[in-house]
Formats: C-alpha cells, structure tokens, sequence
C-alpha cells in the first residue's frame, strides 16, 4: 500500500525498492518481521551480530582444542559451558600479538591436544600409502616417535615436545631470529622462501620444519572450527630472520645495515618489533618446568605455556637486542623465580 498515490498493489506486481524503504520507515516494528523475512537476507545488524557471535564460538573452540581453557562444567553447547584457563591460555592472554595462539604454539607452548587434526594425518598417511614421502623428515626422530616408549602418545604431542627439545637448544641470537619471524611482515622486496631458509643456522632450520608441522595442524583446526582467515592468521616469514640473529649476536649497526639492504628507519622498526616481541614473551608468568612433560608416558589435556628455559632465552635475547639505536625504556617485570636454572 503506498500512501502517497493511495494505491494498492496488485499480488504479484513489482515493488520499487522507493516504495518497499517507505512501507518499512512507516509501519510499526512488530510489523516489520513478515515483510523482512520475505527479503533474501536478515538486516545487516543482525548478520553482523549472528557472524560475531559464531567467530566467538569457533575462536572458543579452537582455544579449548589446543588446551588453553578447559571445561569445568560438561555441556552440550559452547555458549552453555563454564571454563577456567590453564597455564598455557593465561600466556595467550597476556600476549599481544596477531594471533597469540599461532605464536605460543611455534614456541612449543600449546599444541592440538584434543587432537581435532587427525585428518590431516589421515591425509598425509594416504600420500605415504601411494609413496609419497616427505624429504624433510629426520629419520632419527621418526624412529624416536613411534618406539614403543612414544606409541601411546598423541601425534601432535610428540612433535610439540620435539620442537620444545630444538627450542632450547637455540642461543639467544638464534632465538631472537627466529621470534622475528613469527611477528614481522615480509618486506616489499623479499628473498625466496628457499633463499631464506638457507641463510638459517641449522638449529634454526630444524625449529623452522618443526614449527611447519605446528602450523599446519592449527590452521587445519581453524578451518575446521571456521574462524575467519584474518583473525586466525598463522605466518612464519623467514627474510629477516637471519639480520635480526646478527644484530642480537652482537654485530655493528652498520654491518647489520648493509647485510639487510633496508632503509635505517625500516630495520629500526624490523628490530623493534622483535624486541617488543621478545619483551612480552619474557614477560608471561613463570611456569615451572613438570617432570613428566616428554616423558613418553603422560598424554597432556592441558596447554603448559612458555617453557622456563624458552621463556629464559627470549628474556637474554631482549638483552642483547637492547642497544642504541634499537633502545626499549621500558625494563623487564621483576622475575621472583629463578628459571635460568631450569632445563
């Protein structure tokens, strides 16, 4: 019905759009459901709303499959659940970066404890099955991780306590550049992926396939759970790496300038970031190394967190890293525990 030309529309005849905006402004809002619910999509608010609230959920689901929250109360739905945090969620939490989670993971501190990427292993078997083999693997650590002594240990365990083992057997310097390339974008001019890695100190390279394998499997859970690419966005951008290991090694400005080809004000931003990267690891709370973490036996239901001696090295690495002109006035929080200790 348009008021204005006091005429009724024929069943079946066109609505203008003018004249479907002037029904709605005008008739009251219980009214507005049937005439919406006929259109093709809800309102936009409603769409907004229904798309938060299901990211919320998956971004709930992905932290509980890696171990950080954990039901206290059994339920059916998410939304219906009570949690509490454990070591690990409590480190996701006082990080600030892009995606935490993906970050804490590339440094052994949580990994697919409900094992909600088995099909990607089931893939990956298949590609096995039909002779396809992948190069990079360590025969020494495969014949490790499926002796009897690891056979009832979950998959994605026994490669996060491999990558905590090749974690802590980094320097500072080779902490410090492989932190790099977990916060900083790749650069506009950028080597091949290939190049980069080659570059790599070989305790780096063998972190690096590690932390391959870390990311594969959150991603695989992130689709799985739907959580939007941005939100769960995973990187390991290798093209800095080897640049910022020099200068926390202890190497002049100006070498490190010429060695990285960049504009002074982009590597101060390069190694910046670094740092506060490295400053905010060193920073999470301290968890005491377990003694049953790796031993072969234990199958974990909860994310541990930073390991001591990860936590020890990325704080070393801040150390170093912090001199002119790379310069952070802001000091280390007070460590009451004496990680440096720990193995």
């Amino acid at each position: 019905y348009n008021s204005e030309e006091s005429s009724i529309l024929q069943e079946g005849g066109i609505l203008e759009p003018g004249e479907l905006n002037f029904y709605v402004k005008n008739c009251s809002k219980k009214n507005r459901g049937p005439i919406l619910a006929l259109t093709t999509s809800a309102p936009s608010d409603d769409n907004g709303e229904d798309e938060n609230w299901s990211q919320t959920l998956a971004i709930l689901n992905v932290l509980e499959s890696y171990g950080c929250i954990v039901k206290a109360t059994e339920s059916e739905s998410a939304e219906n659940s009570i949690y509490y945090v454990s070591s690990g969620g409590t480190h996701v939490g006082g990080l600030g970066m892009d995606n935490s989670l993906w970050t804490l993971t590339a440094l052994g501190g949580a990994f697919d404890v409900a094992y909600e990427s088995a099909e990607l292993d089931k893939f990956q078997d298949a590609l096995s099955f039909l002779g396809i083999e992948d190069d990079g693997d360590d025969n020494d650590d495969e014949i490790e991780e499926d002796s009897d002594e690891f056979v009832n240990i979950p998959k994605p365990q026994r490669e996060s306590e491999k990558l905590v083992r090749d974690l802590c057997e980094l320097s500072a310097s080779e902490m410090a550049g492989y932190v790099s390339a977990l916060v900083i974008d790749a650069p506009r001019q950028a080597d091949s992926a290939i190049a980069s890695f080659q570059k790599l100190t070989y305790n780096q390279q063998r972190v690096v396939q590690g932390a391959l394998l870390s990311m594969e499997r959150l991603n695989e859970v992130q689709r799985k759970f739907s959580l939007d690419e941005l939100i769960g966005k995973t990187q390991l951008e290798l093209n800095s790496c080897d640049v910022v290991t020099r200068w926390a090694a202890g190497d002049s400005w100006s070498d490190v300038l010429l060695m990285s080809g960049a504009a002074p004000g982009d590597l101060v931003r390069t190694l910046s970031r670094c740092l506060d990267a490295l400053k905010q690891l060193g920073n999470v709370p301290y968890v005491p190394a377990r003694g049953f973490d790796g031993d072969g036996v234990t199958v974990r239901t909860e994310a541990s967190g930073l390991h001591p001696k990860i936590r020890a090295l990325c704080r070393e690495a801040a150390a170093e890293m912090d001199r002119y002109p790379v310069k952070d006035i802001m000091p280390f929080e007070e460590d009451t525990e004496g990680d440096s200790s720990d193995e």
